[in-house]
């Protein structure tokens, strides 16, 4: 698979090995951009509005990629890849409900607000079990061949 598939395409079976690279390689990236946001703005080259709309640039930039790698995966373990769009769903809705003019007319904001950083705080636990801890389905499946097998040849 070229790296361009890997990361663009939501078609086929991502294996784990595979997908734990790829995720470290965004982890990697995204505390790269942190840490270096963070001096930028330490050292005053870089206003914390700036530090902000550049760890969103990078958040945004990675959204694509991420969720196609996502995506297989859950392919890979015999789910359908929309099962990846439920973390990216709940960060939306989360994002959404803190904007100040939904904030300031929301019946209980608050609540609501707490039980969706729970939900994806338990999300979170279920990704890290169904992505990167728990095989995928042995030999072919709906989606495509093993993706172990096609990397022994």
């Amino acid at each position: 698979m070229r790296s361009a598939d890997l990361f663009l395409s939501f078609e086929g079976r991502l294996d784990r090995e595979r997908w734990r690279r790829a995720a470290g390689l965004f982890v990697l990236v995204n505390l790269v951009t942190v840490g270096l946001t963070w001096w930028l703005t330490a050292q005053g080259l870089l206003s914390p509005a700036g530090r902000d709309r550049a760890r969103v640039f990078v958040q945004i930039f990675a959204l694509v990629p991420w969720l196609a790698l996502d995506w297989k995966r859950f392919q890979d373990r015999g789910r359908p890849g929309r099962l990846a769009l439920i973390c990216p769903g709940l960060y939306a809705a989360s994002r959404l409900w803190e904007a100040p003019t939904v904030a300031a007319h929301a019946p209980a904001h608050d609540l609501v607000e707490a039980l969706l950083s729970w939900a994806q705080f338990g999300v979170a636990l279920w990704l890290i079990y169904a992505l990167a801890i728990a095989s995928g389905t042995e030999g072919p499946n709906p989606y495509g061949p093993d993706p172990r097998e096609a990397a022994s040849r």
